[in-house]
């Protein structure tokens, strides 16, 4: 805690030392804090245990529902899924894509084996064979329909690639003496995805890696996602926590991947920490080394706002004249959370 709270107070002495530098084209330009999560909230979730014709797993469907309810309690309106097989998943794509129109926030969610084929990446039901590969969704297809249904926030969150579920299935077609050609196999983990405008991919691991179904009722990946999931934090500084929770969770440790794309604002599932009473006395300034958004009053910080740094760290509370006053939190890099009051830019007590 110690060291932490050292570089906490070194912000806090660089703001009181006077660093001040406006961000804006004149002094008082008014801007809208843009914090993407709200408005209309749609979630298609799926989690896939029983397959049919390979390696069944444990924790998909607990994943799943998991996660279908903590969105719930975010204000998404969630459809959940759990061992689904190729039609109704086409069925159930397609009504997605109509509810997510215009959507401000779209998200998918997918717990279950997840494969590459020839290079791309494939998302399995449960009658998901090898010798039927058009059985299978791919996240390409899944990525366009939320794109064409909306300019909004678009999440697509994969907790796939658990192991090769075609170990058993493999090991009996090689006895039957099977002709499958080599390229028409699996290739390890999935591959990296391109993102659209607008859009947030997430992988429970590496392109090309393995993630662990874990031992408990969920996934290490989705565990480490329910953990943060309820946190005032922009999406960016998500990550950084989940990756960091699943590393310490895992052996070895398992390393999440994210792609991100034209994000125009800040998104947080729940707040980003900040509540503006009159959206139209915004601004964003930069402060000492660190942007902030949030009220204004003659052109400075005053009221409640946002400081972020380009680590990832990032400050949220009450400002007075530009410096931080009154009670705030700040947010670390490591996940450390410190909050107190603070008077004339200095922390002052917890």
């Amino acid at each position: 805690m110690r060291k932490p709270l050292k570089k906490y107070l070194k912000y806090g002495m660089l703001m009181s030392s006077g660093l001040l530098l406006s961000a804006c084209a004149s002094q008082g330009a008014n801007h809208s804090v843009s914090h993407q999560n709200s408005g209309k909230k749609i979630a298609l979730v799926i989690g896939n245990n029983q397959y049919k014709k390979i390696l069944q797993l444990d924790n998909p469907a607990h994943d799943a529902t998991d996660i279908a309810a903590a969105l719930s309690a975010l204000d998404f309106t969630v459809t959940l899924k759990t061992d689904i097989a190729k039609a109704d998943l086409k069925t159930t794509l397609r009504e997605f894509g109509q509810q997510a129109k215009n959507a401000n926030v779209a998200l998918f969610y997918f717990s279950g084996h997840g494969l590459q084929v020839n290079g791309e990446n494939i998302l399995t039901p449960i009658d998901y064979t090898l010798e039927q590969p058009e059985k299978g969704i791919s996240a390409n297809t899944v990525q366009k329909i939320m794109q064409d249904a909306t300019d909004g926030t678009k999440l697509l969150i994969l907790d796939a690639c658990r192991n090769n579920p075609f170990l058993a299935e493999t090991t009996e077609a090689v006895g039957r003496g099977s002709k499958k050609k080599t390229s028409s196999l699996p290739a390890k983990g999935l591959a990296p995805m391109i993102p659209l405008k607008e859009f947030i991919v997430m992988y429970s691991t590496a392109a090309g890696e393995t993630a662990s179904d874990g031992e408990s009722r969920n996934s290490p990946y989705t565990a480490a996602l329910l953990r943060h999931i309820h946190e005032p934090i922009p999406i960016e500084t998500l990550f950084k926590r989940v990756t960091l929770t699943v590393q310490q969770t895992t052996r070895p440790p398992q390393l999440p991947a994210n792609y991100t794309a034209g994000l125009t604002g800040d998104f947080c599932f729940t707040g980003c920490g900040v509540e503006i009473e009159n959206p139209s006395k915004t601004c964003r300034i930069q402060i000492g080394k660190g942007i902030y958004e949030g009220e204004c009053e003659n052109g400075k910080a005053n009221g409640q706002g946002v400081q972020r740094y380009a680590d990832g760290e990032y400050y949220t509370g009450s400002f007075q004249n530009n410096l931080r006053y009154g009670y705030g939190k700040q947010y670390l890099t490591d996940g450390t959370e410190i909050a107190g009051q603070w008077k004339n830019g200095r922390l002052v007590g917890h």
